[in-house]
């Protein structure tokens, strides 16, 4: 359902609209970078927050410019509390992302907002440019993406020796990991590459991945399985 106005109109910004309106005088105009900064003020001053408590470190820039802000040991744990997820749950922090410029990090982040298709809030974006109303509402208008937030964990280990919290040098690491069995995926592991990896590389990640799914350990219940199914369920 489209959100109308109060008058039951379609809220949908016209191209048009603008062509015929008299430019505001210079000095109201708010240039691209006052509007982000107005934008993301709370959410810098959380971060600052985090960083302050031990929760968060810088972690450099993207390519772009763009600032990087890092959960330390103790932020994932914090984190894992407020979702209510095991610590293992939370992956871990990302390698070298302020001497790479956080460009592997990055494309993960936009990999998992591809999937997900969050829906923007409408009402908040009123006062933002005619193109980014558009491109808002044509994100309203896509298909639903793939699970919730709390459906990805990023960086995690798959240990082919020692434990989900301690994996021994040389297991593989996912990009991600999707949980969304009320979308029909119940288990899928994502591997995200910039083009910047040789093949030989990549396939030695093929083959960590299969030490991994072979190992086999007791559960809980003390019958032996398939490491993986000790923490995920998926259909046999």
């Amino acid at each position: 359902m489209r959100a109308r106005g109060a008058q039951g109109r379609d809220r949908r910004p016209d191209p048009a609209a603008g062509l015929a309106a008299p430019d505001p005088p210079a000095h109201t105009k708010k240039t691209p970078a006052a509007r982000k900064e107005a934008r993301t003020a709370s959410h810098r001053g959380a971060a600052n927050d985090l960083r302050r408590h031990g929760l968060a470190v810088d972690g450099g820039r993207t390519r772009g410019g763009e600032e990087v802000r890092l959960l330390t040991a103790a932020g994932l744990a914090a984190a894992a509390i407020d979702l209510d997820r095991e610590p293992e749950e939370m992956g871990g922090i990302p390698k070298s992302a302020g001497r790479s410029g956080a460009s592997h990090p990055m494309t993960v982040n936009e990999t998992v907002i591809a999937l997900i298709r969050a829906k923007p809030d409408l009402d908040r974006l009123t006062e933002q440019p005619a193109e980014a109303q558009a491109a808002a509402w044509a994100a309203v208008d896509a298909p639903d993406g793939i699970g919730t937030l709390t459906s990805y964990a990023t960086e995690v280990a798959l240990p082919v020796k020692g434990t989900w919290r301690n994996p021994a040098i040389g297991s593989a690491r996912a990009d991600v990991v999707l949980t969304a069995p009320e979308a029909g995926v119940p288990l899928l592991f994502i591997e995200v590459d910039n083009c910047t990896e040789e093949a030989v590389l990549i396939a030695r990640k093929f083959d960590k991945y299969i030490r991994f799914f072979k190992r086999r350990e007791k559960d809980t219940d003390g019958i032996e399985k398939p490491m993986w199914r000790t923490r995920w369920s998926a259909p046999g």
